[in-house]
């Protein structure tokens, strides 16, 4: 009998894990300003697309099993080149994360507070 829950469990943990989640990217900067975000991960690039002001970008993707999925992020826009993780699993396993792009950093919607009001400092510089 624990032979067969364990594995219902893991056939239930393999179908969850194979659910793609997504992330939404708004332009949020003011001025309003184009930028141009081009966002990668260790196995993907997923090419340069232009953001014009209050637009959003999308992508999906497949977490990996081990639980160390990350999508780094550049953001572009006149006299301005930011980097952010935008995608972290221990930070982000939701199904669906979006953020708009701010000057001073990145904001995570926050579904409790019904805002964009978890905000981060952009990356270190290189």
């Amino acid at each position: 009998m624990e032979r067969w829950i364990i594995i219902i469990s893991l056939i239930f943990t393999l179908i969850t894990m194979c659910e793609g989640n997504l992330c939404g990217i708004i332009n949020g900067l003011v001025p309003k300003s184009d930028v141009l975000v081009h966002c990668k991960s260790k196995e993907d690039d997923l090419g340069v697309h232009l953001l014009h002001y209050n637009t959003t970008y999308e992508f999906e993707f497949k977490p990996n099993i081990w639980g160390t999925t990350r999508f780094y992020c550049s953001f572009t826009w006149p006299s301005r080149i930011e980097w952010f993780d935008i995608y972290k699993h221990q930070r982000d396993e939701l199904a669906y994360c979006l953020w708009m792009v701010k000057p001073d950093g990145p904001c995570r919607y926050n579904r409790e507070h019904k805002s964009f009001a978890d905000c981060y400092k952009w990356n270190n510089k290189i």
